[in-house]
């Protein structure tokens, strides 16, 4: 198979690309995708424990001895030059319950020098480590992954000259830089067995409670979605329920013998929509509010969490559990809060795809994709493409022209109020642009998030690092766009409207804001 037509499991898990034969001509030529055992570029200390064979010449995975030194490049010490260069830009990420950890491990030099030119073509395409925001976004957010050029140069030749190993393979490798500085959890919070969904259903939205256990009131200062069989996890929201909702929680339990409930929408509990507080999806880290702010529960609340799971084979079992740092009302005061709650409200653009002049079939017809929508998820969720062109005042007619196989989207919304604790964009796997902008079309016009090439695999929360206060009245311009040529091969072409499948698409935002 060519690397283009990979699944997502393919393209991003590196474990499994890291036993072929050829890890370069992977990128770009088709190949086998069986494993030879014996081709494996598993890196092999040399006659001593250090990687320096008698001679003192260093090793690499294929044994090449100095790699380009004879060709008068300077030689890449991967001690000296590139292990720094990881344990401060990679390890964090791949390592414990890093985000990363779903696409390789980096516990030790040998899990690098083995896919090493794989692991350079990445960090030369800009790909790894994950920070896709340009210099057009207008302000600074916490937790910057970039790398410099400097240092992706030398990941490159240090690939180029073969992955030379100057230290024993089994060398740890240890985070000297927290990407995402972990949660101080006082609770880890697991459902009480294990979700196997039935098949039935390709994308499978299944709503869980998980129980606080705590018997008081208190804030949540921070939490982390701990995901379990992340090979069909598409997605999981958060929402806070209360003593309120417990009995419609209890009916909906009920419907069936499996765990939870099916829930292909946002759970309707009490008092309308549940109240969401936090998602996740592949590459999202931890969520650390603002020393002093945090999210109020009481101690008759749960949360729900609603997967998503996308199957492209047979449905894994699953148990995602969710992390929680708590305070009382005197610790948050003594930070300097003011006891108001954090709140998340969501922003959701137009999502209005034709098929490209290139394509045909039944599916191209808008009526049928809002039949299959229904068909699929509800039919409450053929009225939510409908909802949001209303909102943002567009016509599907507006997008008729998209016939070369890229679309773009915009609507203006009403910013909420607040100093900005988070924004979390979303979008599915034709994603390619992105764009948050306050105010725009006046003097004051600032771009908060500009994105020219959505990643997936890597969705991450973005926290300004410097004061972001949205004022009453303050509107934001939210921008998607699309390619078809991302579309899965093997899919009937089809019409594509805002919908909750991982093949149809979203342009969506979760803002945090305290007060």
């Amino acid at each position: 198979m060519t690397f283009a037509s990979f699944t997502l499991a393919d393209r991003f898990n590196v474990k499994a690309l890291a036993g072929s034969a050829a890890l370069g001509a992977l990128l770009f030529v088709a190949c086998s995708s069986s494993v030879d055992e014996a081709a494996t570029n598993t890196v092999e200390p040399a006659a001593t424990a250090s990687g320096i064979d008698d001679s003192g010449a260093t090793t690499n995975a294929a044994g090449t001895g100095n790699g380009d030194a004879e060709s008068g490049a300077v030689p890449i010490s991967f001690a000296n030059d590139v292990q720094p260069i990881l344990e401060q830009n990679c390890v964090s990420c791949h390592s414990g319950t890093g985000p990363g950890t779903t696409h390789l491990v980096m516990d030790t030099v040998e899990e690098i020098a083995t896919i090493a030119e794989f692991a350079a073509f990445r960090v030369e395409e800009g790909e790894m480590p994950p920070w896709p925001l340009t210099g057009l976004a207008e302000v600074a957010f916490q937790y910057d992954l970039s790398m410099t050029t400097e240092d992706r140069q030398v990941i490159s030749d240090w690939a180029a000259q073969g992955g030379v190993l100057d230290v024993d393979p089994s060398t740890p490798l240890t985070a000297t830089n927290q990407a995402f500085p972990p949660i101080d959890e006082d609770v880890v919070l697991q459902p009480d067995e294990s979700y196997t969904g039935t098949g039935e259903l390709r994308d499978d939205y299944r709503c869980r409670v998980i129980e606080t256990g705590q018997t008081e009131d208190q804030w949540v200062t921070a939490l982390e979605v701990r995901p379990d069989e992340t090979r069909v996890l598409h997605h999981g929201v958060v929402f806070l329920g209360t003593a309120a909702d417990r009995d419609i929680v209890d009916g909906l339990s009920a419907q069936d013998d499996l765990p939870g409930w099916q829930c292909q929408t946002i759970p309707r509990l009490s008092e309308g929509f549940a109240n969401q507080v936090a998602a996740w999806a592949p590459g999202t880290g931890p969520i650390t509010f603002p020393e002093g702010s945090g999210l109020r529960t009481n101690a008759d609340d749960f949360f729900i969490i609603q997967w998503h799971y996308h199957y492209d084979g047979e449905p894994l079992p699953d148990n995602s559990g969710l992390a929680l740092e708590f305070a009382n009302d005197q610790e948050i005061q003594d930070a300097g809060g003011t006891l108001g709650s954090v709140n998340t409200e969501i922003l959701l653009g137009p999502v209005e795809i034709p098929c490209a002049s290139f394509e045909e079939g039944p599916g191209c017809d808008r009526d049928v994709a809002i039949e299959r929508v229904g068909r699929e998820f509800g039919f409450e969720s053929t009225f939510i493409p409908a909802f949001i062109n209303g909102q943002c005042g567009v016509e599907p007619e507006d997008f008729a022209q998209f016939t070369n196989g890229v679309a773009q989207s915009s609507c203006d919304i009403s910013a909420p109020a607040g100093d900005v604790v988070s924004i979390w964009p979303h979008m599915h796997e034709l994603g390619t642009t992105y764009r948050l902008t306050l105010n725009p079309d006046t003097p004051g016009e600032r771009v908060l998030i500009d994105m020219d090439r959505w990643n997936f695999e890597w969705q991450l929360g973005y926290y300004p690092d410097e004061e972001l206060v949205f004022q009453p009245g303050d509107r934001l311009r939210l921008e998607c766009g699309w390619d078809r040529a991302l579309w899965p091969a093997g899919e009937e072409s089809r019409y594509i409207v805002w919908a909750e499948g991982t093949a149809d698409e979203m342009c969506y935002t979760a803002v945090a804001t305290s007060r």
